[in-house]
């Protein structure tokens, strides 16, 4: 998921259909509480930096480390959570395009158009 997070065209059908296994709660949990807060200042600053591609290695180590951080203290899991928030405030319009792109692949999925 770290691709919505990029400062480029994003093929928001694409990426979905490579996600669309896992149920809608799921990603949304992934994208707003492990994701976002490692991809989404990306998208804050005024020239983004990565407009290519996140390395992969690099997204999941950061992942870690901020899922590590949490279980570390209280204030960890305080931080943590503030993060989550403000990440679900901030991307709230890229997650908004993630989930309109999966209501259209379902719904040719299912034969609808």
């Amino acid at each position: 998921m770290s691709e919505f997070f990029v400062d480029n065209e994003i093929d928001y059908d694409r990426e979905v259909a490579m996600i669309d296994q896992y149920s809608w709660s799921d990603l949304k949990q992934i994208f707003f509480r492990e994701v976002a807060p490692v991809c989404g200042p990306n998208l804050m600053t005024p020239v983004p930096p990565v407009w290519a591609g996140f390395e992969p290695d690099w997204v999941v180590t950061e992942i870690s480390a901020n899922l590590a951080k949490r279980e570390r203290s209280w204030a960890g899991r305080i931080s943590y959570e503030a993060g989550v928030l403000y990440h679900r405030i901030r991307c709230a319009e890229v997650w908004a395009e993630v989930e309109r792109a999966m209501v259209r692949r379902r719904a040719n999925w299912s034969g609808g158009k």
